[in-house]
C-alpha cells in the first residue's frame, strides 16, 4: 500500500505541476507599450501587431502605442510597410516596447499587377498605385475619384457636377478616334466590359431636354471598400491583357480582413453649393438695355434671379459599415453602405446602396486556398432636366434660367409656374418632367488556387458580372414642353453580364541566392451579352399615366436588340531576376475575339523589359541612394472596343419604303453595313524608357518615364460617297501617335515623434498627332467634328482630324476685331474668298499635374491636394449663344454683351473669338482630422472626426461655370473633347465626418 500510495502521490503532483504550467502558459495578460523607429525618435503608426499563430491583432495609434490581450508566453508580430518584421516573446511583461528597423529592400509594396503581384522593386514596367491611405478625401461616388491628380499621366475629367456623372478617365493620351479610349477595369480579377448607358431620348422636335451624358457603372462599387488601385500605362505591363490593353489598365483590388479589425464605422454629412453663376443681366440692367434701344419686352415687375431659382444648397450623407472575423486558417470580410446626395441643380440627386463580401480559407497546410469576392450595388438617380444637345427652341432648366427674363415671376398669384408658351418655358417648372435612372451592378469572383509543389502553383477564376440600367423619362401634358404632343414618355433598358473562366500554372523557384524564375501560363474564356429595348410614346389618355406606354399612349419607337461577343486567349509571361539587380519580363498573349472577320480573328501582343537595379551594385554602396533601377520596355497591345458583328454585312428595314407583292406591302430591307472580313484590332505599340529613384533611406523617392505610343490601323468610322444605301462604314484607317514624359516624387520632409510631413507631386507632358487617315483603299484629308449646339450659326462642326494636327483641334474663323459698324471681322489673308478657316485652339493640355500635402502632428492631421492643367483650349459655346445683344430682349444675354460694343445686326457666330484658355489650378480637397486616444475606452481600437473641403477654390481666366469640362455632343461616333455647352456646374462641398473601429 505504501508503495501504491507513494506513486499515486507522485502521479498526483506531476498532474499538479502540468496543470500549473498549462494554467500559466495560457494565463491572460495585458501588453502594451509602443513602437518607433530604430532610431527611437519617430513613432510608428498603423503598425500591425498580431499574437502569432492566431488572428488576434491589433494596430498602432498615431502616437505609436498600443494595448492587446495575449497569453503571457505568446509571442507578438510586428510588421509595418518599408520596416523589417520583428518578433517579440511576451515572457510574462505588461509593457513591451520596440524598435522596427527601416528595411530598405522591403520599402517597395506590393503592387498587383496582371494575374499577380510583384514587389514594385521587381517590376519592369510603368506602373503606379494609389493605396486606400492615398486616397482623396470628400464626396467619392467612383472609384477613379479617388485617385485624380495623383498619378502622373493619368488624365481624368468628371464630365459633369451632376451626381453620380461619368468621368473620363484617359491614360498617356487618346489611341483611337472612332474605337473606345476608357482603360480596362478589373476588380478583382475580373476584366469589366461596360456597354454604353447613353440611352439618349429623343423629343420634342428633334431636341431632347434629358442628358445624353452616360452614366458610371462604376458608381455602384464602394469606394470605401477599396483596398488599392493599381494603373499599368506602359506595354510592358499591359500585353497580359492583349488586345484590351491599348488604353492602359486600371487594378482595382477590395478590402479583406485586417488583423486587429473587427467592426468599422465610418459616417459623414456635407453640404453642397454651386461655386459660381454666370453674370447674366439683371431686372434693371435688363429693363434698361430695352429701354435705351426702344425695344418691346415682356415686364410684370419681377426682379427675379434665375440661376438662384434653380441652384440651391445640397445635403449629402454617408454611411458604411463593415466588420470581419475567422480563425487562422479562414477569414471574412463584410461590408454595407448607403449613399444619399443631392445635386445643386433642383430636383436632381441620387440614392446608392452596397454591399461587399469577401471570404478566404487555407487548408492541407495552406497548400490549398479558396477566396470568394462578391459585391452588389444599386443606385437610383433623379436626373434634372439638363442636355447638351438641344437646338435653339429646345429647353431645359439650365438653358432656361439663363435666358429667360428676370422682370417675369416665378409663379402666378395663384401659385401656377407663370409660363411664355411651349418654346419659353418656366426654368423652375422643369421640375415637374422626371428622368429617372436605376442601376444595379452584380459583381463576383471565385478563385481555388493549390501548390503542387512548393514552386508550382495551379489556379482557377470564375466571375461573373451582370449590370443592368433603366431610365424612365416623362414629360406630361400638363407642362408645356409636353402640352402639344399630349405628353410623351419613354422607357430605356440595357443589360450587360458576362461570365469568366481563366486558369493559370505559376512556377517560382529560387534559383540561386538573389536569383529567381518565375513563369506563368494561363487560358482565359470570357462571353459579353448585351440587350437593349427602347419605347416611346405620346398622346396619353391620361396626364396620370407615366409610364404605361403601351396601353395608355401612341407609340412612337419600339426598338430592341440583343447581342454578344466573345474572347478566347492564351497568355505567358516570364521574369528573371539576377543576382538582385538585373530584371527580364518577356510577355506573350495570343487573343481571338468574335467581334473581327475569320480573316483577322486572331491577334498576338507580345512585350519585353528589361531592369538594372543598380544600387545593388557595389560601386554605389556608400552613396545616400538607396534605390536606383533604369528600365526599358517595348510592346504592342490592342483596342477591340467597338459594336460587335461590324465585320459581317447587317440588314435594317429602310422606313416607309415599300413595295407590293401579291397584294401585300412588304417593307424593304437594306444593309446598314457592307462586310468587312478583314477587319482586325487597333494596334499601340509602345516604347517606354524609365528610372526610378530613391535616396536618404527613401525619404526622397520618384520615377521618370518616357513613353512613345504609335497606334497603327486605326477603327475608324467613316461616311461612303453617295449614292451608296450605306451611309457609313468601319475600317481600319490611319495611325496616331502619343508620346510625353512624367515625373513623379514622393518626399517625407518631416519625421519624428511628434510631427511628420509627406508630399506627393507628379506632373506629365503629352503630345498628341494624327499620323494618317488613309489605307490602301480608303484615304481621307480631314474629317470635320465636334458640332455646335444651340442658335450659334456659320457651319455645325467646331473640330477637325488631320494629319499633322492633335485629337481635339478647333478649326474655322479666326476673330480679328470689330469693324465700325460694330460687325465681326475674320482673318482672310488673300482678301478673295472671305474669312479663312484655320487652326484656332487645341483642347489637350500642355501639362497635367498635381500637388498633394499630408500633415500630422500628434493627434491631428491635415491633408490638401492641388490640381492643374495647363493650355487646354475650351469653346465656351454657351457664352457664344448668350454674348450678342440682337438675342435681348427676346432673352437675356451676358452682362459683356453691353461691353464690346457689338451691332445688333450681329447674329451669333462660330469663331476663335469663344476659343478660351480653359488651364486651371483647382484646390481639390482639404481634409482636417483629429484621432482620440481610446486606450481608456477597451471595445474603441480608433475614432477619428474630420472636416473636409472639396472644389474650394479655382485660379482660371475661363469665363465659364468651370474650366474643367466635357460636353457629350457626339455625332458620327466621334466624341468631342473641350467644349462647354449647358454643362451641369461642379459644385463646392464641405464635409464632416468621422471612423471608428471596433
Amino acid at each position: 500500500m505504501g508503495k501504491l500510495y507513494d506513486s499515486f502521490r507522485s502521479s498526483l503532483l506531476l498532474t499538479v505541476v502540468l496543470c500549473l504550467a498549462q494554467l500559466t502558459a495560457f494565463a491572460q495578460t495585458t501588453v502594451s507599450g509602443k513602437v518607433t523607429s530604430s532610431d527611437g525618435r519617430e513613432a510608428l503608426p498603423g503598425v500591425s501587431i498580431a499574437l502569432k499563430g492566431t488572428t488576434t491583432g491589433t494596430v498602432t495609434a498615431v502616437d505609436g502605442t498600443y494595448t492587446l490581450a495575449a497569453p503571457a508566453t505568446g509571442t507578438l508580430v510586428f510588421s509595418f510597410i518599408g520596416y523589417t518584421p520583428q518578433e517579440v516573446a511576451i515572457n510574462g511583461r505588461a509593457v513591451l516596447d520596440v524598435q522596427l528597423a527601416p528595411d530598405i529592400k522591403a520599402l517597395e509594396e506590393v503592387v498587383v499587377v496582371g494575374y499577380g503581384t510583384q514587389r514594385r522593386k521587381d517590376v519592369t514596367g510603368a506602373v503606379s498605385s494609389v493605396s486606400a491611405k492615398d486616397f482623396n478625401p470628400g464626396v467619392a461616388v467612383a472609384p477613379e475619384q479617388l485617385m485624380q491628380g495623383k498619378v502622373a499621366g493619368v488624365n481624368i475629367v468628371q464630365d459633369s457636377g451632376q451626381p453620380g456623372s461619368a468621368s473620363t478617365v484617359r491614360i498617356r493620351g487618346a489611341n483611337s478616334i472612332s474605337a473606345g479610349n476608357d482603360p480596362l477595369y478589373v476588380v478583382d480579377g475580373v476584366p469589366l466590359q461596360f456597354g454604353t448607358a447613353n440611352m439618349f431620348v429623343s423629343s420634342m422636335q428633334g431636341s431632347s431636354p434629358f442628358s445624353s451624358q452616360p452614366s458610371n457603372p462604376l458608381n455602384t462599387l464602394n469606394p470605401a471598400d477599396i483596398e488599392s488601385i493599381d494603373i499599368l500605362k506602359d506595354a510592358s505591363a499591359t500585353a497580359i491583357y492583349g488586345s484590351r490593353g491599348a488604353n492602359g489598365v486600371i487594378i482595382i483590388t477590395t478590402k479583406s480582413k485586417k488583423v486587429g479589425e473587427s467592426v468599422t464605422y465610418d459616417a459623414y454629412v456635407g453640404t453642397s453649393t454651386v461655386r459660381k453663376t454666370l453674370p447674366f443681366l439683371s431686372a434693371a440692367e435688363y429693363r434698361d438695355f430695352a429701354e435705351n434701344n426702344n425695344l418691346a419686352y415682356p415686364d410684370e415687375g419681377a426682379d427675379t434671379k434665375w440661376q438662384d431659382e434653380i441652384f440651391r444648397t445640397a445635403l449629402s450623407q454617408n454611411h458604411n459599415l463593415a466588420f470581419g472575423g475567422g480563425s487562422a486558417t479562414s477569414n471574412y470580410r463584410a461590408s454595407a453602405g448607403y449613399t444619399s446626395q443631392q445635386g445643386v441643380i433642383s430636383s436632381s440627386g441620387l440614392k446608392k446602396y452596397t454591399g461587399r463580401f469577401n471570404a478566404n480559407h487555407q487548408a492541407l497546410d495552406n497548400k490549398l486556398r479558396v477566396s470568394v469576392n462578391m459585391t452588389y450595388g444599386k443606385i437610383f438617380e433623379d436626373n434634372t432636366p439638363i442636355s447638351s444637345n438641344i437646338n435653339n427652341e429646345g429647353g431645359n432648366i439650365l438653358k432656361d434660367a439663363l435666358r429667360w427674363s428676370p422682370t417675369l415671376p416665378v409663379r402666378n398669384p395663384d401659385g401656377s409656374f407663370y409660363q411664355l408658351g411651349e418654346l419659353r418655358i418656366n426654368p423652375v417648372s422643369w421640375v415637374d418632367v422626371d428622368d429617372e435612372r436605376n442601376t444595379d451592378l452584380f459583381l463576383g469572383n471565385a478563385n481555388v488556387s493549390y501548390d503542387i509543389l512548393n514552386s508550382l502553383t495551379f489556379k482557377v477564376n470564375m466571375g461573373h458580372s451582370n449590370e443592368s440600367v433603366e431610365r424612365f423619362t416623362n414629360v406630361p401634358a400638363s407642362h408645356p414642353a409636353g402640352e402639344t404632343e399630349g405628353g410623351r414618355a419613354s422607357i430605356n433598358k440595357l443589360k450587360n453580364y458576362s461570365s469568366l473562366i481563366e486558369t493559370t500554372l505559376n512556377f517560382s523557384k529560387d534559383i540561386t541566392p538573389g536569383s529567381n524564375l518565375s513563369v506563368l501560363g494561363g487560358y482565359s474564356f470570357q462571353r459579353f451579352v448585351s440587350e437593349f429595348t427602347f419605347t416611346e410614346a405620346n398622346r396619353f389618355v391620361s396626364s396620370a399615366v407615366k409610364w404605361n406606354l403601351i396601353q395608355s399612349g401612341k407609340i412612337l419607337s419600339n426598338t430592341s436588340y440583343k447581342s454578344a461577343n466573345r474572347l478566347s486567349s492564351v497568355f505567358g509571361r516570364v521574369n528573371y531576376k539576377l543576382k538582385d539587380r538585373y530584371l527580364v519580363t518577356f510577355t506573350l498573349r495570343n487573343d481571338g475575339s468574335s467581334r473581327f472577320g475569320e480573316n483577322n480573328r486572331w491577334g498576338l501582343f507580345p512585350s519585353g523589359a528589361l531592369a538594372w537595379i543598380l544600387s545593388e551594385e557595389e560601386f554605389l554602396g556608400s552613396s545616400p541612394i538607396s534605390n536606383l533601377k533604369v528600365r526599358a520596355g517595348y510592346g504592342i497591345t490592342g483596342n477591340q472596343e467597338i459594336p460587335n458583328d461590324l465585320y459581317r454585312q447587317q440588314l435594317s428595314i429602310a422606313g416607309s419604303s415599300v413595295y407590293v407583292l401579291g397584294g401585300e406591302a412588304i417593307p424593304s430591307v437594306l444593309p446598314t453595313n457592307f462586310a468587312n472580313p478583314d477587319l482586325q484590332w487597333e494596334q499601340t505599340s509602345q516604347l517606354n524608357l524609365g528610372v526610378d529613384f530613391g535616396i536618404w533611406e527613401e525619404r526622397l523617392t520618384g520615377s521618370l518615364d518616357y513613353y512613345r505610343k504609335h497606334t497603327s490601323n486605326l477603327l475608324l468610322q467613316f461616311s461612303t460617297a453617295s449614292p451608296s444605301v450605306v451611309q457609313s462604314q468601319w475600317a481600319n484607317v490611319g495611325e496616331v501617335e502619343n508620346k510625353g514624359v512624367e515625373l513623379a516624387l514622393n518626399a517625407s520632409i518631416i519625421r519624428n515623434e511628434d510631427l511628420q510631413w509627406d508630399a506627393n507631386f507628379n506632373i506629365s507632358r503629352n503630345r498628341n498627332e494624327v499620323i494618317s487617315l488613309s489605307n490602301d483603299q480608303f484615304s481621307r484629308d480631314e474629317i470635320r467634328t465636334s458640332p455646335l449646339s444651340g442658335v450659334v450659326s456659320n457651319g455645325g462642326q467646331t473640330q477637325i482630324i488631320r494629319p499633322g494636327l492633335p485629337l481635339g483641334t478647333f478649326y474655322g474663323r479666326k476673330f480679328t476685331g470689330f469693324d465700325d459698324n460694330g460687325m465681326e471681322t475674320y482673318l482672310d489673308a488673300d482678301g478673295v474668298d472671305g474669312a479663312d478657316l484655320v487652326v484656332i485652339g487645341d483642347a489637350q493640355p500642355d501639362f497635367l499635374y498635381g500637388f498633394t500635402n499630408t500633415v500630422r502632428w500628434k493627434q491631428f492631421d491635415a491633408s490638401a491636394t492641388l490640381r492643374g492643367v495647363v493650355g487646354n483650349d475650351v469653346l465656351n459655346n454657351t457664352a457664344a449663344e448668350f454674348s450678342y445683344p440682337n438675342s435681348a430682349p427676346g432673352i437675356n444675354i451676358l452682362r459683356s454683351a453691353l461691353d464690346n460694343n457689338v451691332s445688333r445686326a450681329q447674329i451669333p457666330q462660330f469663331s476663335s473669338r469663344w476659343i478660351e484658355d480653359a488651364s486651371y489650378l483647382r484646390l481639390d480637397n482639404v481634409s482636417v482630422g483629429y484621432t482620440f486616444s481610446t486606450t481608456a475606452i477597451p471595445y474603441l481600437q480608433r475614432a477619428r472626426v474630420y472636416v473636409t473641403g472639396q472644389n474650394l477654390f479655382v485660379l482660371t481666366d475661363y469665363t465659364g461655370f468651370d474650366p474643367e469640362v466635357r460636353t457629350n455632343t457626339n455625332q458620327g461616333g466621334i466624341a468631342p473633347i473641350g467644349i462647354d455647352y449647358l454643362s451641369y456646374p461642379r459644385p463646392r462641398v464641405l464635409q464632416l465626418g468621422g471612423s471608428f473601429s471596433f
